[in-house]
């Protein structure tokens, strides 16, 4: 083992004497954040009459616990968290009651992409979450694909109505992020993918999302996403956009035509794009994006077309 080569142990102790001197979550070198946080959670509160113990009662809880590790997390600890709620996902289906455990799953779920999307936004952790749960992205009912759950942008005591990364990056144009999802396929496994275009010219703008943004930069973020969008797409209905403004809808972006290249919408496509579009399909379909691009035999400043980099 090389000297800069830390064993999970250590790491794992690592965090544990970090999360213990800062008071938070305190995890045993072994054990697992989300098992223990379930043991805690169902023995019945002291203040619980009998009978009324109940998803309202464990929620805030969870989410406290949560919080307290995902708000100042560096990328190792990150890391070991999603490694703890995949163990934890695979294990408790076979020892948790069914309706128990879909609770506590949503409500771990919501919470992570709460912090991940909403509150850090912060793209090395989105490609770590991408790359440890990238193996369950073609079963979109599985608790491990994360990227296809919705989560609630604010907080709230249901999770279960929200919007999905892809969607809520979209409405907030956070391009760096945006470019992440879409490396690894997710518009092109969206049923209506002009929604994300629409998405992003015509919903409402979120003035303050992380930063002190201005006005200015979010029409430069709609920019770069439509021009990511268009790196993805053959075809971006410019119908579509239309009706929307002839409902009364304004386009965030005034001069919006100008941001689409003409061969998505009325020249024929490039040849060099639709071959993009036919190799990211075929990897795609093997769950190989963005990852088996490097492994095609062609230039690298190729590999780079192909990962949507240019």
């Amino acid at each position: 083992m090389s000297p800069t080569t830390i064993c999970p142990i250590e790491l794992l102790q690592k965090i544990a004497i970090k999360y213990n001197s800062s008071c938070r979550l305190y995890k045993k070198p072994n054990s697992n954040v989300f098992g223990d946080l379930v043991n805690r959670m169902t023995k019945r509160p002291l203040d619980q009459l009998p009978g009324y113990w109940r998803y309202q009662s464990y929620e805030p809880r969870i989410y406290r616990a949560l919080a307290k590790l995902l708000r100042n997390a560096d990328l190792d600890e990150f890391e070991a968290l999603i490694t703890d709620y995949i163990g934890f996902t695979q294990d408790a289906r076979q020892r948790l009651d069914v309706h128990l455990y879909l609770e506590f799953t949503e409500i771990f779920i919501n919470t992570i992409l709460y912090w991940v999307f909403a509150r850090r936004g912060n793209p090395s952790f989105v490609k770590k979450l991408m790359e440890k749960t990238s193996d369950f992205f073609q079963d979109k009912t599985n608790n491990l694909a994360l990227i296809w759950r919705p989560f609630t942008p604010v907080y709230s005591p249901s999770p279960l109505s929200g919007v999905t990364p892809l969607h809520y990056v979209a409405q907030t144009r956070q391009h760096n992020i945006l470019k992440i999802l879409l490396q690894y396929g997710l518009l092109e496994r969206e049923i209506t993918p002009n929604y994300i275009v629409l998405t992003v010219l015509f919903y409402p703008p979120r003035v303050i999302i992380l930063d002190d943004l201005n006005f200015t930069d979010i029409i430069e973020d709609a920019r770069a996403c439509i021009a990511l969008c268009a790196r993805v797409l053959t075809h971006i209905s410019i119908t579509d956009i239309e009706t929307h403004i002839d409902f009364g809808l304004h386009p965030l972006i005034v001069d919006w035509k100008d941001c689409i290249p003409p061969t998505r919408y009325k020249e024929p496509c490039e040849l060099v794009h639709l071959c993009r579009v036919t190799i990211r399909n075929c990897l795609l379909t093997y769950n190989k994006l963005p990852d088996g691009i490097y492994g095609l035999p062609v230039p690298r400043a190729l590999h780079s077309f192909l990962n949507l980099d240019t």
